[in-house]
Parts: C-alpha cells; structure tokens; sequence
C-alpha cells in the first residue's frame, strides 16, 4: 500500500464529525446511496463514508464500521452491471480479514460502496484514490 499518497492528498473538511486518530486526516467523504457486504447483504440506506489517510470509516446509522487501510484492505474493483435504469455500478472493498457483526452470527470479507446516480464524480475520484494505493 502506497500510504504516502494518502499523506500527499489535501486534508479537507470532517464533514460527518468523525473521531480522528493522532496524525491522521479526512481526505474523503461522502453519503452513499447503499451500503452492502461483499455478498451484497445490505448493511444501511445513506451511510456516511469518510476516508482519512489510515483507515475508511462507514456510519450506517445502526454502527460504525472502521478498517485500517494499510493493514485491512487487500483491493478495491469497480463493478458495472445491467443496462439503462437497471443499471448498477458500485465499488467492492475486499478485506483481508472477516469482521463478525450481528452478535457474531454474520461475517464479511469486504464491502460494497454503492454511489448515488448523481455522484459518479465522487465514485471516480474515491476510485482514483484507491487505485493509487
């Protein structure tokens, strides 16, 4: 992982109010249309998304979830499928790891961030990103 990149971006506003560790800082944010796991279960309608220079912290309302960037993510893959309205396009996180949830009964190795029709300029700036790491 190029966390040096990371450090390079300018810090901008903490928009969602996240708590931030010593040295780090948002260099993204955004509320997602859809918040699902890497089997596309649902986990929240318009989660906040924020990215700082060491990790990705998603608030769906119900919790917050927080994965190290450098230690925790293994890729990110933009997926596009069907056509016209039916249309879908989202990025999958995958992890290196499982993260337990619902009182240890669910598991997830990764997370799909789907975009709102009208934020395809932030989807393509946060795959940017990703794709510089």
């Amino acid at each position: 992982m190029n966390i040096e990149y990371l450090n390079s971006l300018p810090e901008i506003g903490n928009d969602y109010n996240v708590d931030l560790q010593d040295n780090e800082k948002v260099v993204f944010n955004v509320e997602l249309e859809m918040l699902g796991t890497q089997s596309d279960q649902l986990l929240g309608i318009g989660p906040k998304i924020t990215l700082t220079n060491q990790r990705i912290i998603a608030n769906n309302r119900a919790g917050i979830w927080t994965v190290d960037i450098s230690e925790d993510i293994i890729s990110c893959e933009r997926i596009e499928s069907g056509k016209w309205i039916f249309k879908s396009c989202y990025l999958l996180i995958s992890l290196n790891k499982e993260i337990m949830f619902d009182s240890g009964k669910q598991k997830l190795t990764g997370f799909r961030f789907y975009f709102k029709k009208s934020d395809t300029a932030k989807l393509q700036e946060l795959e940017d990103i990703m794709n510089h790491l």
